[in-house]
């Protein structure tokens, strides 16, 4: 288990919980996680590369069809699960509001970070510049190879593509940037998850029968009852 590999919330252990669950802690199930975290409950959800973002209140256990859920609720280990694609864990601490988000290259080309800060606001009244934002670790623009990339991914601007390659990173941070997070409020933990198979559970990097399988990197985070 990394622990908490985010300087952003070094300073906010007292009010939140992030790990970054990697290959050598070989979880599968949400019971793992339960068991690893110590926090009976926990909110999973069944990941559809979409832009549907919800409100949990409670344990949620994978009967929703999204790719981003929030909480003002403590105690309650939000998870988002990856093998290559981005995950954020999003942090508003005026307002003790915690969020994750799976952004693989269809989410990212068709809204999921502005659909997440809508839902932010929308129930909350909160505002993106307002939050912190940890990203995971996932493809760098050397692995992130496509067919056709303005083919099919028409959304991202030229400028973040390299031939067949896309930097996947850098127009999510661009999108974090435009919607208001302030880039002091920003940071992703360092390294790619094809480039460093004996690290990260990867998709395109070999493991795909062990990700079908159920096992991923895993991004959980959860509020502190203060």
């Amino acid at each position: 288990m990394i622990g908490n590999p985010f300087a952003l919330f070094s300073s906010l252990e007292d009010q939140v919980v992030v790990h970054m669950f990697t290959k050598e802690d070989n979880v599968r199930t949400d019971e793992d996680i339960v068991d690893a975290l110590g926090i009976p409950d926990i909110a999973a959800l069944n990941q559809v590369h979409g832009t549907r973002v919800i409100r949990v209140d409670g344990p949620l256990a994978r009967t929703e069809d999204a790719d981003g859920m929030i909480t003002d609720t403590p105690n309650l280990i939000l998870t988002v699960r990856t093998a290559d694609c981005q995950s954020f864990a999003i942090y508003v601490p005026k307002k003790n509001i915690l969020g994750v988000l799976h952004a693989g290259w269809r989410g990212l080309h068709t809204g999921a970070i502005p659909a997440f800060f809508k839902t932010l606001k929308d129930e909350w009244g909160a505002e993106a510049e307002e939050a912190l934002v940890a990203a995971s670790p996932s493809l760098c623009i050397l692995c992130a190879d496509f067919t056709s990339p303005q083919k099919e991914l028409p959304s991202i601007d030229t400028k973040f593509l390299r031939g067949r390659h896309v930097d996947l990173q850098g127009a999510a941070e661009e999108q974090f940037m435009e919607l208001g997070v302030r880039p002091g409020n920003f940071e992703r933990y360092a390294g790619c998850t094809r480039c460093d198979p004996e690290t990260y559970w990867t998709y395109r990097g070999g493991d795909r029968d062990a990700v079908n399988m159920g096992y991923t990197n895993v991004l959980a985070c959860a509020l502190k009852t203060r």
